[in-house]
């Protein structure tokens, strides 16, 4: 059995199992330097170089290691070479992947990091999704938790010209800034963002709520807020608590998106 290995540490493979063990593999994204990411019928699997870090206690996930060979190793996603269809006419793709013939949509060049938010998570999709949907170029854009600056980058690219992003997690800052080294990114949550006319979030529905007043307080109501992360038992509450208008929502997978209007 032959180990692989990554600047002389072995590669381990964990295989993740649970209800959020895809929010798992991505927490991973931002603080490890994982390999590959492989999905089966019941579970992830993830490569790593070396010890699996301390998940965050309210995860609901269960980890086992498994003996890999080398003949075994995968990696899926933008590190396997493809471009991620978010819609018919959007695309996430990284810079050595060409665009598919034929395409005449918007498409987002993101390398593919260490940060959340590639495109491959259906949070992040949902939130492409709906931004996509609706959208009317804002004169100003905030991304609360922009994770790789994916959903900023989308503004961007769609003519946005002030663009706002935190997140509190400084490998995140570092790859968003990398990413849009025009835009203002802090380390730190909304309220370090001046106020803006679309705003987007994409977290955790715990970390929405706790971060709900904060959100809000940038928001202008010019145009838009979009709150994407949330699962089934989280929506109701979550939407209630926003003194505003739904006017759309996306669910992928077990996440969903929505948009709110202040008009």
């Amino acid at each position: 059995m032959s180990e692989l290995s990554t600047e002389g540490q072995p590669v381990r493979a964990f295989v993740l199992q649970g209800r959020d063990a895809a929010m798992a593999v991505e927490w991973l994204h931002v603080r490890a330097d994982v390999q590959g990411v492989l999905e089966e019928a019941d579970a992830l699997v993830v490569w790593l170089p070396g010890a699996l870090p301390a998940l965050p206690a309210e995860l609901q996930v269960t980890v086992t290691e498994r003996v890999i060979r080398a003949e075994d190793y995968h990696v899926t996603g933008l590190e396997n070479d493809a471009a991620i269809v978010v819609s018919e006419d959007l695309l996430v793709r990284p810079p050595w992947v060409e665009r598919p013939a034929g395409f005449a949509g918007t498409e987002l060049i993101v390398p593919r990091g260490g940060a959340f938010g590639s495109g491959e998570h259906d949070s992040t999709k949902a939130a492409l999704v709906l931004m996509h949907r609706g959208w009317s170029r804002p004169a100003s854009m905030a991304d609360v938790g922009t994770g790789s600056g994916i959903l900023a980058l989308y503004a961007k690219v769609r003519g946005c010209e002030h663009i706002e992003a935190c997140d509190i997690d400084e490998p995140s800052v570092l790859a968003a800034r990398e990413l849009l080294p025009e835009a203002m990114v802090h380390i730190g949550g909304a309220e370090c963002l001046q106020p803006c006319a679309l705003v987007v979030a994409n977290m955790t529905g715990a970390e929405l709520t706790g971060s709900l007043a904060a959100i809000l307080s940038i928001w202008t109501r010019e145009k838009d807020l979009i709150l994407s992360g949330m699962r089934a038992p989280e929506v109701d509450a979550l939407v209630a608590s926003v003194p505003a208008r739904v006017v759309d929502r996306e669910t992928l997978g077990a996440f969903t998106a929505v948009r709110f209007t202040a008009n």
